[in-house]
């Protein structure tokens, strides 16, 4: 028995046979597995939860049911766990009773699962690609309600692998400094693509990027008006044009070009007491990533021009005491979005090197 105690619960879970760093991801499927590098993930959709209030919400990849058990003990919402492997259902069976939760465990398919109830937050975070799953989601979650996705396929949305990505999601997209942002992009506008299919609107509510995931929260708006309204945001990008000359000049996507984080619009986020003040923090920043359509990295842009690198921190200092606006983007140390054109920042920087 291998116990793990997160949030207000305490599980039990199975380390994968052979696994001496289960902390690090299961190599194949396994039964009753628990994801410690997904903590975050975890912390940021019961942030999200306890912010929106959702009336049900369901863990359709249960695995230990962590998730579901945080988001009844955490925000008080009704929650469902499914779970189509019956050893991991026992073992979600077993953590609520020694959680002494209410969950309403299930041991079915996703597929199945969803048509059950009119479900206000859906959660796919599957073992491998989310692309299976995506219309089913939004088919059936209730009108204006959110679904989350967990992307582990990185090296298919950033660009890695062009074949691949263009099977799978159908786009072109650069494999660079800018990969990160491009991948969540690519992911957000499969996800807008797939919903306008169906007659839906599609608004990216929060989007992040951790170690190998992507996790974004959307909300699904069921109206042809809507999904018209969401496509306007689907472009093919020129990053030579729009962003820096060090890029090739050639057109790529289409991807979204809209917000990404547009909870931060609409709602102050609301953190359970057992979240912490480190990651609310790091959650609150996520906000930043709306300044601009794709961040400055300064690492590439300086080293193309042959230019020794500046801190971040100097260019921010630079930047805001000239009256710019700047942010630290978590998509690379070395990266930063602002309200004013990189010209003028490498200006200001060569100025005062002067």
């Amino acid at each position: 028995m291998s116990i793990y105690r997160e949030g207000k619960v305490e599980v039990d879970f199975n380390v994968p046979d052979g696994s001496s760093r289960p902390e690090k991801g299961p190599g194949k499927i396994s039964s009753g597995f628990l994801n410690f590098s997904q903590k975050l993930n975890r912390d940021l959709t019961i942030s999200f939860i306890n912010t929106v209030k959702p009336r049900l919400y369901l863990d359709g990849f249960g695995a230990t049911g962590i998730r579901a058990l945080r988001a009844e003990k955490e925000t008080g919402v009704r929650s469902v766990v499914s779970e189509r492997s019956f050893v991991s259902f026992q073992k979600i069976i077993e953590n609520a009773k020694s959680n002494e939760s209410q969950i309403e465990i299930y041991n079915e398919p996703f597929e199945s699962i969803v048509s059950k109830f009119h479900f206000d937050f859906i959660d796919v975070d599957p073992y491998g690609s989310v692309v299976p799953f995506v219309d089913i989601a939004i088919n059936y979650v209730s009108n204006h309600g959110y679904i989350g996705f967990t992307a582990t396929d990185l090296s298919v949305l950033s660009g890695s692998l062009k074949d691949k990505n263009l099977r799978r999601y159908g786009t072109e997209v650069l494999n660079n400094s800018l990969r990160h942002e491009m991948g969540i992009r690519n992911l957000l506008g499969f996800i807008a693509r797939r919903a306008a299919t169906l007659d839906c609107g599609m608004e990216p509510m929060i989007s992040m990027w951790h170690g190998h995931y992507y996790r974004v929260i959307v909300r699904i708006n069921k109206s042809v008006k809507d999904a018209e309204s969401s496509l306007l945001n689907l472009k093919h990008i020129n990053l030579h044009e729009i962003k820096d000359t060090v890029y090739p000049d050639r057109y790529i996507g289409p991807i979204w070009s809209g917000k990404m984080n547009t909870i931060f619009i609409e709602k102050e986020m609301v953190f359970p007491s057992t979240v912490y003040e480190k990651t609310s923090d790091f959650i609150r920043k996520l906000k930043n990533e709306d300044m601009e359509l794709f961040f400055t990295d300064l690492s590439e842009s300086m080293s193309r021009r042959k230019i020794n690198l500046p801190s971040t921190d100097s260019v921010v200092k630079i930047s805001e005491e000239n009256g710019i606006k700047v942010a630290r983007t978590h998509f690379s140390p070395t990266g930063f979005k602002s309200d004013k054109p990189l010209e003028l920042i490498n200006t200001l920087i060569q100025q005062k090197k002067g």
